[in-house]
């Protein structure tokens, strides 16, 4: 048992309330009725979880620990990381064979993408390794894409085929390569995988992939700010009654989300990433379980609106892929996805109401100041911000291009926010060790058993018991 021995306390208070701890499996941990002087840290993720509770610091993550978990380039620890998954990079519809090149930034690094004349998708560094022109300048065709300074042309496999400037018996086309990734077209989207030839894992095979025709569509903006951040906002259940109420503070809640502002959240590690499920009052009779999915290295998989939503909102899925451009700027990809019906892409359009230039930019972002209007604030608006994406963006993008963890002051309702930290930081260090990503075998799993889910149940239950976790998805660390 933790005892309350005067090392725990904080300095002045005194622990204002139970704590206690709940294990339903090792690697599930619930707290309830803590002071909000306290936070849960996690120790270690290994098959003895040891949770606990430690006295709340201004230093929630260290400098070096948000440096760790923010910073994607080539030579960054969690940059490695995110290349050893296939992930999105550009949508489908962004390319047509012998059409215009497309510029594209991943992970730090600027790549060129082109579709060629028998339709094969390149993924090229967008220098040309002659002189460095941006190979976007190029002509695409002949299957090839051709640098307009000296000529030299590139297939989707990075190889020179032609140097007309060279004397006619030149060898150095044969000799020339440009880095290249390989691709692989599903879901509406182009996803790459960029990490060591030798470690490429099997391609997943996504729920969405299999969609009728019209029941799947894909969606790509910009977040300006780390990846991190901008994820913590989508695994944090208790601001969806705040930030998208859809009254004034001082008018009644609308819906049963708005009214119960305290979520009970409980986290379990998984084999893929973790699970989190926010549980609320529905009713004397009832309670509400919303259960997100968290896979890693950066998607969030939200749960449909269940089954007292308006029929077209009941079973329609979202999936987030917050992949990094850089250090500083993210993309948002989002699938929406029901196959019992035609997703209607205006109508998600204007929900998100997340507007954009050629090249995805938000053209309503932080240099307009999201069109914040403060008499829809006093009447008929929460945030005074018109859609649900564009306030998401809002509050992530306003705590600057990397937030300072180390002055955060953390409660009870950033519990899946800390865990999802401490699971990229684990995961990350595990590599730095071993060399090895067990969760980046995302081929290997069955992603029918891993959906977010709406539901309801009586009080004696337990989520779990409803939703419960395969066995093949349990943490590789899970005691028997």
């Amino acid at each position: 048992m933790l005892g309350r021995s005067r090392s725990l306390q904080p300095i002045g208070q005194h622990l204002n309330g139970e704590v206690r701890k709940v294990f339903n499996r090792k690697h599930i941990v619930q707290i309830q009725d803590f002071s909000p002087d306290w936070v849960v840290t996690f120790e270690s993720l290994q098959d003895n979880i040891s949770y606990c509770l430690t006295k709340w610091m201004r230093q929630m993550l260290s400098h070096d620990d948000n440096e760790l978990l923010c910073r994607v380039g080539p030579d960054a620890p969690m940059g490695q990381l995110m290349r050893r998954f296939w992930m999105p990079a550009l949508l489908e519809s962004e390319l047509a064979a012998d059409g215009k090149p497309v510029r594209i930034r991943l992970l730090g690094e600027d790549l060129v993408a082109f579709m060629d004349s028998e339709g094969r998708i390149g993924l090229l560094d967008e220098h040309c390794p002659h002189r460095g022109t941006s190979l976007a300048l190029g002509v695409n065709g002949e299957c090839g894409l051709r640098c307009l300074f000296h000529g030299w042309k590139f297939d989707v496999t990075g190889q020179c085929v032609d140097t007309p400037a060279e004397p006619e018996n030149s060898k150095l086309a044969n000799a020339m390569r440009t880095k290249a990734y390989p691709t692989r077209v599903a879901g509406g989207m182009v996803w790459t995988y960029m990490g060591p030839s030798e470690l490429e894992p099997a391609f997943p095979h996504f729920p969405w992939f299999d969609m009728p025709k019209g029941s799947c569509e894909a969606f790509k903006v910009i977040y300006e700010c780390n990846y991190s951040q901008a994820l913590e906002g989508a695994v944090d259940s208790s601001h969806a009654g705040i930030l998208h109420r859809e009254s004034a503070w001082d008018q009644p809640a609308k819906w049963p989300h708005e009214k119960d502002l305290r979520p009970k959240l409980e986290v379990e590690f998984t084999r893929y990433g973790m699970r989190y499920c926010a549980v609320r009052n529905a009713d004397e009779n009832l309670k509400n379980g919303r259960m997100t999915q968290v896979p890693m290295p950066f998607y969030t998989f939200i749960p449909p609106d269940g089954p007292r939503a308006p029929e077209f909102r009941r079973n329609r899925r979202l999936v987030n892929a917050f992949v990094p451009r850089d250090d500083y700027s993210t993309w948002h990809i989002q699938f929406f996805y029901d196959p019992g019906q035609t997703i209607d892409r205006a109508h998600r359009m204007t929900e998100a109401n997340t507007p954009h230039d050629e090249h995805f930019f938000k053209t309503n972002g932080i240099d307009v100041w999201y069109n914040q209007d403060r008499e829809m604030m006093r009447t008929s608006n929460m945030s005074g911000i018109v859609g649900i994406a564009l306030q998401d963006h809002a509050v992530s993008e306003t705590m600057g291009k990397i937030a300072d963890r180390t002055k955060e002051h953390l409660g009870r309702s950033d519990m899946a926010v800390v865990a999802f930290r401490r699971m990229m930081l684990r995961s990350v260090k595990h590599m730095m060790a071993t060399g090895e990503v067990p969760e980046a075998a995302q081929g290997s799993f069955d992603w029918n058993q891993i959906t977010a889910e709406t539901f309801f149940f009586e009080p004696e239950r337990k989520w779990q018991d409803i939703q419960p976790l395969a066995e093949n998805l349990q943490p590789v660390d899970a005691a028997a």
